[in-house]
């Protein structure tokens, strides 16, 4: 008897599983704000007093501050910034400086990153012209955008999560999903 109640309690916890990971596949489906970039989307200004408008790469300086940026869904047109985890850092850089990587995920000097810290999550909201570097308030960790944003200074340990672009016209478009998964482990 305690065999068969076993099994009838493996089945039923099978059963919730797959219940549970349906419920997220159809929330994502549901709420495509939250969803994190796509293969497609277009790399937009997010403001609230100014509306939506597309970055356009002829309007990006060499080493100025970076720009921060929302995925849009190219179709449908929703902004994806349900989530702060989709929120990225977009700048032009010199491809000559860039290490291989950097150059194959970037169009026409342009890279974009994830604006969340990997150390506790906070915003990345400042860029060192002097040093080059992405900047961190929270705890001072700074990351290297020349070189797949890996960090220069710590307490943070792993590098920001990359965000693959191509241009399709003067706008940019994203290629791939993240290189990794934004924000702390």
């Amino acid at each position: 008897m305690q065999r068969r109640n076993f099994f009838k309690a493996c089945a039923g916890l099978s059963i919730a599983a797959v219940d549970i990971t349906a419920n997220r596949v159809e929330a994502k489906t549901k709420k495509p704000e939250k969803m994190r970039p796509q293969v497609g989307d277009l790399l937009v200004h997010y403001d609230i007093e100014e509306g939506i408008k597309p970055i356009l790469v002829s309007e990006l300086e060499l080493y100025v501050e970076q720009t921060m940026a929302f995925p849009q869904d190219s179709i449908s047109k929703i902004v994806r910034n349900g989530s702060r985890f989709n929120k990225v850092m977009v700048i032009r850089l010199d491809p000559e400086e860039m290490d291989e990587k950097t150059l194959a995920n970037s169009v026409n000097g342009v890279v974009a990153y994830s604006a969340i810290c990997t150390h506790q999550g906070c915003d990345v909201n400042a860029y060192l012209k002097d040093s080059k570097e992405f900047f961190c308030f929270c705890h001072l960790s700074r990351y290297d955008p020349l070189k797949q944003g890996h960090v220069t200074n710590g307490p943070a340990q792993r590098k920001l999560a990359m965000l693959p672009l191509e241009q399709i016209g003067d706008q940019l478009i994203v290629r791939k999903k993240f290189t990794r998964k934004p924000g702390p482990a």
